[in-house]
């Protein structure tokens, strides 16, 4: 950062920004903009906007966008109207080439569990306020929520266990013996989930034996429920 005005970031709402001195309007799922402390310059500087972290591949094969960012970060440093010195580098800066590498593992993205995990011990400390102290919370609080980008490993489940168990259920909660609680809009059958008793991720297997057909509330407690010793 220099003046003000950063040349790249990615923020903790998972987007990033991307400082141009032209508009590429062809990249997806991103939006290119003017910046607002640019605009009395004889020709005003741009950001490149977007959530999609695919587009960091983009970006890196784009050479004509790493010519646009020189271009604008040049104009930026050789700007009267920019106050700062160039030593004015933030402090926290890495080098474009760390954080352009091409495996993807260089932004340190937390997991979706990692996330809920989280975000559980924040409902848990929450609740250890007093009311009043909350409602204050409450009224001073961004009723739009921000966003993080997270990574997430997903099993391949195998579809025909899924139907086998289902089938075995025959529409009814293998825990608490009660009927599904509705039936789905999609094909009018009983709506059960189908639960890991041994989870995937503690290499359990995606097998009929390992797996049991629960109603919305047993699952939730299948994950959530204090366990009796």
């Amino acid at each position: 950062m220099t003046g003000g005005i950063f040349f790249i970031a990615y923020t903790k709402v998972g987007v990033i920004w991307l400082l141009l001195d032209k508009q590429f309007t062809d990249i997806p799922n991103s939006q290119s903009r003017i910046v607002k402390s640019t605009k009395n310059f004889s020709e005003p500087l741009f950001w490149l906007e977007t959530e999609d972290y695919n587009n960091i591949q983009i970006l890196i094969n784009r050479a004509e966008i790493w010519e646009s960012f020189k271009n604008a970060t040049d104009r930026i440093f050789e700007n009267k109207i920019v106050t700062a010195h160039k030593d004015h580098i933030a402090k926290n800066k890495i080098l474009l080439s760390d954080f352009f590498g091409i495996e993807k593992h260089f932004i340190p993205l937390k997991s979706a569990y990692e996330i809920e995990t989280e975000f559980q011990e924040k409902v848990k400390k929450a609740n250890e306020v007093s009311k009043k102290k909350r409602q204050e919370i409450l009224a001073k609080s961004n009723p739009k929520p921000t966003k993080t980008v997270v990574t997430q490993t997903v099993f391949n489940r195998n579809q025909y266990v899924i139907v086998e168990v289902l089938e075995r259920a025959k529409g009814v909660c293998e825990k608490c013996n009660k009927n599904a609680p509705f039936l789905k809009d999609s094909d009018n059958l009983p709506y059960l989930e189908v639960h890991h008793i041994k989870p995937l991720a503690e290499d359990g297997e995606d097998t009929v034996e390992n797996t049991i057909a629960l109603c919305p509330n047993c699952h939730r407690k299948a994950h959530y429920g204090k366990t009796s010793h």
